[in-house]
């Protein structure tokens, strides 16, 4: 047990209820002897007990976050993290809603934030995502005072109060080393990247991740590996789009005869699986992004070489009990970005994170 008002009270020699007012700012004490007890409590690092601040406070504090719905396995990872922590501070009288957003529709981002607003929500995390109007999203959340923080993807001109998420250029350079490497003593190496053309957005401070991903994989590349060829290819046709499979299947045997590795960036993950089974690259090294529930059984096959992870499943647990620790402490993050580093996954350490998956199917 820590120091408690009560142990203050006796080293001072005061009542446990001037000590609490002192320390609450409720009810009269005078100055001199409030500043002596908040000095006492610096000085033997008093820190209140959770549970009896929720007693006194006697309210439900809320918490909302918002975010887009694709990729679905993407998404579901954030909120398996996002429920850990919910249920967590749940005794603690919080209240966790999490939003997903179906994909370009802001009028009903807005209207859920409105909801949240008029229930009484506290604190917000965001995604800051190019297919809504953040602009006006973040507007509504700053007119109302709330506090609030961004997610996966940074608004770092807004006035959030932190972020958490990955650097998307140091994931492009870690498949840049990884490949890089294995290509090492490869005759005539030669590297096929396949991307999406750079978004047109409206809010230039909106990043482009897969943009950033390949910024930094051809950094990566260039520095260190300079003797290795490579060239871009395109895919013009939205995730959603039925259309997205035949033209992976296109790039895909155009490029069959010279290709050593193909590093995939957007999450197309799916599609691309399904193309490379019908067109067939059993000696070709496969790296992509983002771990969906399939990824053991397409690397145990070889499909999959390696695939870069920045855990979706810790992101979410972040935003949660940072934003509750920002709402007890009444101050903001020590920390404004809290980067969530990549990691590398191989057919030999896959099993690295298959706990957090039969966690995610008990909490479904």
């Amino acid at each position: 047990m820590g120091m408690t008002q009560q142990d203050i009270a006796d080293a001072l020699k005061v009542s446990h209820i001037t000590v609490h007012r002192a320390l609450n700012d409720s009810g009269y004490v005078s100055r001199a002897l409030k500043e002596r007890i908040l000095a006492y409590a610096r000085n033997v690092n008093y820190v209140p007990h959770k549970a009896s601040q929720i007693l006194l406070r006697n309210k439900v504090r809320k918490i909302a976050i918002f975010s887009s719905a694709l990729p679905h396995y993407f998404w579901k990872d954030i909120r398996t993290g996002i429920t850990i922590g919910a249920e967590q501070i749940q005794a603690l009288n919080y209240q966790v809603h999490y939003r997903t957003i179906a994909e370009r529709n802001t009028r009903l981002y807005l209207k859920k934030l409105k909801e949240e607003i008029a229930d009484g929500v506290e604190a917000v995390a965001i995604v800051n995502q190019w297919i809504f109007d953040m602009k006006s999203i973040i507007a509504t959340i700053e007119r109302k005072g709330i506090p609030y923080m961004t997610l996966n993807v940074d608004a770092p001109d807004s006035n959030r109060l932190c972020y958490i998420g990955p650097d998307y250029r140091a994931g492009g350079r870690l498949a840049a080393e990884y490949i890089g490497k294995i290509l090492t003593f490869k005759k005539n190496p030669h590297v096929l990247v396949i991307t999406t053309p750079a978004e047109i957005l409206e809010d230039s401070s909106t990043p482009d991740l897969n943009r950033l991903r390949c910024e930094g994989f051809l950094q990566g590349i260039q520095r260190h590996f300079g003797r290795i060829a490579h060239e871009v290819g395109y895919l013009t046709t939205d995730i959603r789009s039925k259309e997205v499979g035949s033209q992976i299947e296109d790039l895909l045997r155009s490029r069959k005869a010279k290709v050593d590795v193909i590093y995939l960036i957007p999450a197309y993950n799916t599609q691309f699986i399904q193309a490379l089974e019908k067109t067939g690259h059993e000696n070709t090294v496969i790296v992509l992004h983002d771990l969906d529930s399939s990824a053991n059984h397409y690397l145990e096959k070889n499909l999959q070489t390696a695939v870069i992870y920045q855990n979706p499943i810790l992101q979410g647990y972040y935003a949660v009990k940072i934003l509750e620790n920002m709402l007890e402490s009444g101050h903001p993050p020590d920390l404004r970005q809290i980067t969530i580093e990549h990691s590398l996954l191989l057919n030999e350490n896959k099993n690295l994170y298959k706990n957090h998956y039969l966690f995610a199917r008990m909490i479904d």
